[in-house]
């Protein structure tokens, strides 16, 4: 035999050996795999993750009330309230595999809650899935089961009061948080900037707005217009999330369908307004403060911007409740929900926000979990202008600039078609007839001479 025979001879030896070694392995780690499949019930498929549920008496039964509160900010008493509402619209009464058996056993309607509310109040998917050992996606699951149930469930509808005596009744709240008895408020307005990411194309697409009008830059980030109307409680009558970030509150506004009703001859009690701030305009079915007014020369007027402001910040203080409540809205909306849920998420997140105040009582008298301080304890009066803490870090003192602006971005967006120079003049016309609810209230201030208190 000769020598390069006696070399191939040797090769094939060695490759039958490699060969049978792979074979002998793959047929172990087959048979490993098999009795697997024995172990959890599953004949085919891939090998599935054991996990023992909880039960909910670990997260929600067994812990302390006031932890309670502070984990899912609302009272043992109402998350369970807020499960009976939402519990007939959710899809199913837990979810089942579609094949096989379901070794873990199904995800409860209250598991689904907590998951939501946890996220809502501004927790890491990932510790949710570890606290209720479920699966990484199945907190963000639970998210939006929960949002589709709260936008079915007509128990936690935000409307409007659409009759005189419901009007009146909120007119009557106000008028217990004024110091001069203003008896015409049917609610305090006012716009928010929910903080989002920068817009994909399909957000773009969707929405059909340009990618740098979500850009706001008197924030110095994308975000979302939010208009909200709300009652003495802080409950709200009315939310409009439609226009991006960059738009002003008088165009967002004029976007609502609130405007269109309150423009309806009769549908407002005669007398009856909201309060908004010089954002908005004057007219007869909105209460707006004095511009340029001289506190030597203009006491009465300067009392009123003074006692109608103090009935308009109810308003703040309901965004404010909001945000702190729900501490998902106090950083930028993951990137992987787009804008057109974040419309609807944000939306969920203020029913929930009456929800809870209807179940507490008045908000004044409750208290939340105590805010984190990173985000207000650097605030520092400094000259040239006013040093203010942002979620994105920027801490540096901002003041507006004509090379600031952006195809008019902090003018109101760059809508040119609706924020044209001339019809902007045009549609905020300062209406001052003796008639306009500003013009009655001035009277009455005038009338009991009252001022600024010292």
């Amino acid at each position: 035999m000769s020598h390069s025979s006696k070399r191939r001879k040797v090769a094939a030896t060695a490759v039958y050996s490699l060969v049978s070694c792979i074979a002998e392995e793959v047929i172990s780690n087959d048979t490993d795999e098999r009795q697997d499949f024995k172990v959890v019930g599953r004949k085919k498929g891939a090998k599935t993750i054991k996990r023992i549920r909880d039960p909910e008496d670990k997260f929600l039964h067994e812990i302390d009330r006031r932890l309670f509160r502070r984990r899912y900010r609302m009272e043992y008493d109402s998350f369970f309230l807020l499960l009976d509402i939402l519990k007939p619209y959710f899809e199913s009464k837990g979810r089942k595999r579609l094949r096989g058996k379901d070794p873990n056993g199904p995800i409860t309607e209250a598991s689904r809650l907590s998951q939501a509310l946890r996220y809502f109040a501004g927790g890491d998917p990932l510790d949710i899935c570890q606290t209720h050992n479920v699966a990484p996606s199945e907190p963000l699951r639970s998210v939006w089961i929960v949002v589709d149930a709260i936008h079915m469930a007509s128990q936690l509808k935000i409307v409007f009061p659409a009759t005189h005596l419901e009007q009146l009744k909120v007119a009557e709240g106000f008028k217990k948080k004024s110091d001069v008895n203003f008896d015409n408020c049917v609610g305090a307005i006012d716009g928010i900037h929910i903080w989002t990411h920068k817009p994909s194309k399909h957000d773009v697409e969707d929405l059909g707005f340009g990618e740098l009008k979500f850009f706001c830059g008197r924030k110095l980030k994308y975000d979302l217009n939010m208009q909200a109307a709300c009652d003495a409680r802080g409950r709200f009558l009315d939310v409009y999330i439609g226009t991006p970030g960059a738009a002003s509150d008088f165009y967002s506004f004029g976007m609502s369908p609130l405007k269109e009703k309150l423009e309806k001859e009769g549908f407002l009690y005669p007398g009856l307004c909201l309060y908004g701030d010089n954002a908005y305009v004057n007219t007869a079915s909105m209460a707006v403060p004095y511009r340029n007014v001289s506190l030597q020369t203009q006491k009465y007027k300067d009392a009123y911007n003074f006692y109608q402001s103090q009935v308009r910040i109810n308003i703040e203080c309901a965004f404010g409740i909001l945000v702190h409540r729900w501490g998902l809205l106090r950083k930028a909306i993951p990137c992987n929900i787009p804008i057109n849920k974040t419309m609807s998420l944000v939306m969920a997140l203020c029913k929930l926000h009456n929800f809870c105040i209807g179940e507490s009582g008045d908000a004044a008298t409750t208290t939340l979990a105590p805010p984190s301080t990173e985000d207000f304890g650097n605030i520092t009066i400094r000259e040239g202008g006013l040093f203010l803490p942002r979620m994105d870090g920027n801490t540096g003192v901002w003041s507006y600039s004509a090379n600031d602006r952006i195809s008019d971005l902090l003018d109101g967006g760059d809508h040119q078609e609706d924020h044209r120079a001339e019809d902007r003049r045009a549609r905020r016309i300062y209406n001052r007839g003796i008639d306009m609810p500003n013009a009655m209230m001035l009277s009455h201030v005038t009338h009991n001479r009252y001022t600024r208190p010292s």
